[in-house]
């Protein structure tokens, strides 16, 4: 009996001493804690400037690695070979970040091919990037070619773009092709098959090591769009015996370009000579090659606005050391500004068929609103020059207008009208900056000449001088025509040319009679 209570004692206390250890074991595991988020925002910082990197010592999770329930998305054996990826897609960008009660900053990153995408441990301060990631440059600057090469793209497809883009493929998040100038995205580019382009900048990703280039070009869909340096090709390469002269404004902007070939040249070998006079070396040109260059220079730039004569000894120097198969830059300077003027014409609309007649600037008389002398030897009826029958005369002009028949009188009207629309009144607001200026010799177009009186508002709506129509009472209404330009010459800038303004008699506007004289303002493209 004794021995069997001993056993069950026994049983008793070791089954005593299992409750205990399990509940000690239950207490500890109830008293784990996890961390908890005290701060979760949006990164709001330039995007460009949160492109970042795994560096492969930290994992990343579904929620900051600390917080209960955070699943892994990628280990730090993943990390590690995404941070030496040879592809841009490894590239990440940061968009949000997190603090916990602890003091541990996590960021939210996604890769720029979107396949991973998490919260990575990023150390103890928010200001910038550490722990398991850090700041990335996606590409690296590279030089450019010359500004003088053209080029052109290597192939091209209907049916897609695999060559132009808005920023360098994989070098920037959510960032593709290139989009055209009415801002949709170019899916094909067989429509640029032809477009030549120079290049202003180069980079090269960070991963790959491609190079790529940046777009200039007068195709506004083309231009600043980045394409592969591997994707095009020289447009127009320089010939072995020809020294290319690019003549650049004094920005370094392309102004003109040409080729100077000379027979016989040999590739590399230099146009000029380096001669010594004492112990002086300097690089002379030959006199057959000057007088050339200088010919070929001045007629390319022949209305450009950017006058040139002769070439100055420093750009014979300059042009003596270029090599055959090469090129070279000379610095061309604008003429001065000079500003062109319009011969004003006049053509009824409703007889487009009919010769245009010169217009004169004929203010409007402060007395009685006839255009001055513009009706001097108007065929009319009367037997006065109409002109003088106004002011203390006007009642014999009254006199003589009731005797007139309907006939006569719709001639006399009619007379009046056609010597008025030889006449128009200056414009009373045109200031310097408003005429239409150019650099000397400098050549514009008959569509830049027209679109020039257009947009202005007193010339795109000239007027006539005022002139008096009569009724078989000798009643006088006073009337206005208004001129719309139709039509310009083209020509150089500091020189006259013609334009024409259209009107129509059925259209003049009836005005009160004028009070004051109307001379126009300080200045005036018209004459």
């Amino acid at each position: 009996m004794k021995k069997s209570l001993k056993k069950t004692l026994f049983a008793g206390v070791a089954a005593l001493s299992f409750v205990a250890v399990a509940g000690v074991s239950s207490t500890n595991a109830s008293a784990k804690s996890y961390a908890k988020v005290t701060s979760n925002k949006a990164l709001t910082s330039d995007a460009t400037t949160r492109n970042v990197t795994f560096n492969g010592t930290n994992a990343l999770y579904t929620k900051a690695g600390t917080l209960k329930g955070a699943k892994t998305v990628a280990t730090k054996t993943t990390t590690k070979a995404l941070a030496n990826a040879q592809t841009g897609k490894a590239n990440l960008r940061a968009y949000r970040v997190a603090t916990t009660n602890r003091g541990s900053v996590y960021y939210k990153v996604v890769s720029f091919d979107k396949q991973y995408r998490g919260w990575i441990y990023g150390g103890k301060s928010a200001s910038a990037f550490a722990g398991g990631v850090a700041s990335y440059a996606t590409t690296k600057d590279a030089t450019a070619p010359a500004s003088t090469n053209t080029y052109k793209l290597s192939s091209t497809s209907t049916t897609a773009n695999t060559t132009l883009f808005k920023a360098p493929a994989w070098t920037q998040y959510k960032v593709g092709r290139a989009k055209d100038a009415s801002g949709k995205v170019i899916t094909s580019t067989d429509a640029y098959k032809n477009a030549t382009f120079t290049v202003s900048k180069a980079v090269t990703t960070s991963r790959e090591g491609d190079l790529w280039y940046q777009i200039s070009s007068s195709n506004s869909d083309l231009n600043g769009a980045w394409v592969k340096a591997s994707d095009v090709t020289v447009a127009n390469p320089i010939a072995d015996n020809a020294v290319r002269i690019v003549l650049v404004d004094p920005s370094g902007n392309t102004v003109k370009t040409l080729d100077y070939t000379k027979s016989g040249a040999q590739k590399d070998a230099t146009l000029g000579t380096l001669s010594a006079n004492g112990n002086v070396y300097s690089w002379t040109l030959a006199g057959s090659d000057t007088d050339a260059l200088n010919s070929q220079i001045a007629s390319a730039l022949k209305g450009t606005g950017y006058p040139f004569s002769n070439l100055t000894d420093a750009q014979k120097a300059t042009l003596a050391q270029a090599k055959f198969g090469s090129s070279v830059s000379l610095v061309v300077n604008k003429g001065n500004v000079v500003y062109t003027t319009f011969k004003a014409n006049s053509r009824d609309s409703e007889q487009a068929s009919s010769a245009a007649q010169p217009m004169t600037s004929q203010p409007t008389t402060s007395t009685n609103g006839v255009p001055a002398n513009a009706l001097t030897g108007v065929v009319s009826p009367l037997t006065d020059d109409l002109s003088a029958l106004f002011g203390d005369k006007k009642s014999d002009l009254v006199s003589q207008v009731t005797k007139l028949s309907s006939d006569e009188l719709s001639t006399l009207n009619n007379d009046i009208s056609k010597a008025a629309a030889k006449t128009f009144i200056q414009p009373k607001s045109i200031a310097i900056t408003d005429l239409f200026s150019g650099a000397q010799d400098a050549t514009f177009t008959s569509d830049q000449a027209l679109n020039y009186l257009k947009g202005n508002s007193e010339l795109n709506s000239l007027k006539s001088a005022v002139y008096p129509q009569f009724d078989t009472n000798g009643n006088v209404t006073w009337k206005q025509l208004t001129y719309t330009p139709s039509s310009a010459d083209a020509g150089t800038f500091g020189t006259q040319v013609n334009a024409v303004f259209s009107y129509n008699l059925s259209d003049a506007a009836t005005v009160s009679a004028p009070t004051t004289g109307e001379n126009g303002g300080q200045v005036s493209p018209l004459a």
